[in-house]
């Protein structure tokens, strides 16, 4: 662990490693770090952490479409790579800025599930290299090459999956979802997912038409990449980088037991929290 963990953190870790270790359904192989993660993640509240960490291994374990046959070198993650840019970094502010943009105008080449497992995919990769915590975290959706066509491309099933993971499960503090260049018709693609979203995560998603400054008010224009009149590296070269990350962290990503409950005779007790009580499809 990190030498700047104090002595709280130490202490709440420890709790949720005792716990973990009492449980026969989640893997010990859950380092440090990232039980911090979880702690941090829910404002140091270690039931609804023991919750998260639950939920965390539930979700995956009911998503084996979205977590395995995804080897960045593969052609079929290749070619998702190739229409969407993605990255996160830091603010000036300390908050955490994770960046998604479709490059793909009339939408010929978008896979929604490829599109599902290149989030697993960074977001573990971040998890995987990262140990800073941030206060919070804002995603920024760029949905410029958008149309109505996107709902001809929708997974039912993949969507719930991934809303569950997204609000209940992923280790961190989500303040605001900003969706730019959002044309007329958003609200007819937001209403075919808002109902797999909580009220919570609604209530902070905020729509910004082309060519608007409303963003500005929310995040510092400097701290966009220049795509955006910011001063910070373009989405190319953002997403150049979380490519390279993760193609370093290749070896990790591609094992299908990462972060997953798979010994089945485990599995059979999952009877617990969330895992009981989990019914995404």
């Amino acid at each position: 662990m990190s030498k700047t963990v104090t002595e709280e953190q130490s202490k709440c870790v420890q709790q949720l490693r005792d716990w973990v270790n009492k449980q026969p359904h989640l893997p010990k192989t859950i380092d440090d770090k990232f039980l911090l993660r979880f702690a941090h993640s829910c404002y140091y509240d270690m039931e609804k952490a023991k919750t998260t960490i639950n939920t965390f291994f539930a979700v995956r374990s009911n998503c084996t479409d979205l977590l395995t046959k995804r080897d960045p070198q593969s052609p079929h993650m290749q070619k998702i790579l190739k229409i969407i840019n993605l990255g996160t970094y830091t603010t000036s502010d300390q908050r955490c800025l994770f960046l998604w943009q479709i490059n793909d105008p009339g939408l010929e080449n978008y896979d929604y599930t490829l599109d599902a497992k290149l989030f697993f995919l960074s977001t573990d990769a971040r998890f995987l290299d990262s140990d800073v915590l941030h206060e919070a975290d804002i995603v920024l959706m760029d949905v410029k090459d958008i149309s109505l066509k996107f709902l001809t491309k929708m997974n039912v099933s993949v969507a719930r999956k991934l809303s569950k993971y997204q609000e209940e499960a992923i280790p961190i503090r989500l303040k605001q979802v900003h969706v730019v260049n959002a044309p007329p018709f958003i609200d007819k693609i937001y209403g075919v997912l808002k109902p797999f979203m909580k009220k919570e995560i609604t209530e902070l998603i905020h729509f910004h038409p082309p060519n608007s400054e409303s963003l500005y008010k929310y995040i510092k224009k400097e701290d966009l990449p220049e795509d955006y009149g910011g001063t910070r590296p373009s989405m190319a070269e953002i997403t150049e980088d979380t490519i390279q990350l993760i193609m370093r962290l290749r070896e990790n990503l591609i094992d299908e037991n990462l972060w997953r409950v798979t010994d089945k005779k485990n599995d059979a007790s999952i009877d617990v929290g969330s895992f009981r009580t989990l019914a995404i499809d």
